[in-house]
């Protein structure tokens, strides 16, 4: 059984069966520790996908809380810790697919990512991504969803020129300090 915790700071809501929490900042999907609870045990245990949240087994009950923000859950000592202390950063990965530049309106949709702890196959979750020309022009932004996904479109009639959007884009993710390290990610945009 999973219970999710509401934190004095944190507004949680449990979202479909198979327990999905969902935070102010993203949606962090319940993991396989939970499933370490049965059979009556009692304890805390990281959660491998997201260090960011621990899970307190009561009675074989698993009940997923979040770290204080900035912090990471340290299983050695069994509470939350500034990253630095616990362990370095962890690297990430992003992955981008083709968008397609609508030549009659000048916009350029569905540029996409999806940012991952690297060589984890959990998406990063609740994470702002930028969305730029590979010289660097801001195209859009969006925040990953609960299985690292993010996606966005840009307005009509952009003022950036055409030769520039037809290179491709980046996707960026910038990381959290000392909890997360950043990764970027190009694609291509074609004519619709």
């Amino acid at each position: 059984m999973l219970r999710i915790a509401k934190g004095p700071t944190t507004a949680l809501a449990a979202l479909a069966t198979g327990a999905v929490l969902a935070l102010g900042v993203g949606v962090a999907p319940a993991g396989a520790a939970e499933g370490s609870c049965a059979g009556g045990a009692t304890g805390r245990l990281p959660r491998v996908q997201d260090q960011r949240f621990y899970v307190q087994c009561a009675g074989g009950v698993a009940t997923v809380l979040a770290c204080p923000t900035g912090q990471v859950y340290s299983p050695a000592a069994q509470l939350c810790d500034v990253p630095a202390q616990v362990r370095p950063a962890v690297a990430t990965a992003a992955t981008a697919g083709p968008a397609k530049l609508n030549g009659l309106l000048f916009g350029v949709k569905n540029l996409s990512t999806t940012v991952r702890i690297a060589d984890a196959p959990a998406g990063l979750d609740g994470v702002p991504v930028t969305f730029t020309t590979l010289g660097g022009r801001l195209l859009c932004s969006a925040v990953t969803d609960q299985f690292g996904a993010a996606r966005c479109d840009t307005p009509a009639r952009l003022t950036i020129p055409l030769d520039e959007i037809l290179r491709g884009y980046r996707a960026n993710y910038a990381g959290i300090g000392g909890i997360y390290l950043p990764s970027s990610a190009t694609a291509p945009v074609a004519l619709l």
